[in-house]
């Protein structure tokens, strides 16, 4: 039994990407707050010995109370982490689903929606892929016929945004790795750590930007077409004359 065409060109059910932004965009923020405290508490460790293993609590408390904050913090810091990915994963996913319904075809895309939240995960794929990816969704976010027209350029906060999320992730695993390197100077890891804070405030920062414009060019899409919160775009006029049995 032959395939129906209509069964291969029809899109998926559009589902609005709106909220999962939001919530992507609230992650980054409290991140990036996050990163700005640990940041300023690592600053402060340079300056004011912290707790030794041999030291009595009473003889340096100032030292205690920044080892414990800076502790607290880092886990803090860890676990908004780790919700950001997630949350962050789960957006994109529907985002790039979302493209079928602007009628961009299921072969139209150069990576599909799976590959675009797993290349994150992939060794030295990503490096590039993830970033061609958001890219994709960027550029394909608009009505098919607008984008034969012209190629959409895409914002400075995309490369700016990669550049500085690779910058925080090569500096966070030098940090991670300098921690238990125990012939480094602690100053000197302590350094490498607000270096990668720093880098990560700045790439929540562009994340925010990067999701903000997708999000917004998406829903100014959804209005072009019509389409609502959970419906389908119009059925193509070819395959309605051509199966009269289609829902419209």
């Amino acid at each position: 039994m032959n395939p129906s065409p209509y069964a291969a060109s029809y899109p998926v059910p559009f589902t609005s990407a709106h909220i999962r932004a939001n919530i992507v965009k609230i992650l980054l923020a409290v991140g990036a707050i996050v990163s700005v405290i640990l940041l300023v508490s690592e600053t402060l460790s340079l300056v004011v010995s912290p707790l030794r293993e041999d030291e009595d609590i009473g003889a340096n408390p100032l030292g205690l109370a920044l080892t414990l904050i800076t502790f607290l913090v880092a886990v803090l810091s860890v676990l908004v982490y780790v919700t950001t990915v997630i949350f962050f994963c789960v957006w994109l996913y529907r985002a790039h689903g979302n493209l079928t319904a602007f009628g961009t075809p299921r072969n139209g895309c150069e990576y599909s929606s799976g590959m675009a939240v797993g290349s994150f995960f992939i060794p030295f794929a990503n490096l590039v892929v993830p970033y061609r990816a958001v890219r994709e969704v960027w550029q394909k976010s608009i009505p098919l016929s607008e984008s034969l027209l012209s190629a959409p350029g895409t914002p400075t906060s995309f490369p700016i945004w990669w550049t500085f999320w690779l910058l925080s992730s090569f500096a966070g695993n030098l940090s991670f790795r300098l921690s238990f390197n125990e012939k480094v100077d602690e100053s000197t890891a302590t350094i490498i750590s607000i270096v990668a804070s720093a880098l990560s405030i700045i790439a929540a920062l562009m994340a925010y930007l990067v999701v903000n414009e997708i999000d917004q060019r998406q829903e100014e899409t959804t209005q072009k077409l019509g389409l609502g919160r959970f419906s389908r775009p119009p059925v193509p006029a070819d395959l309605a004359m051509a199966n009269p049995s289609m829902p419209q």
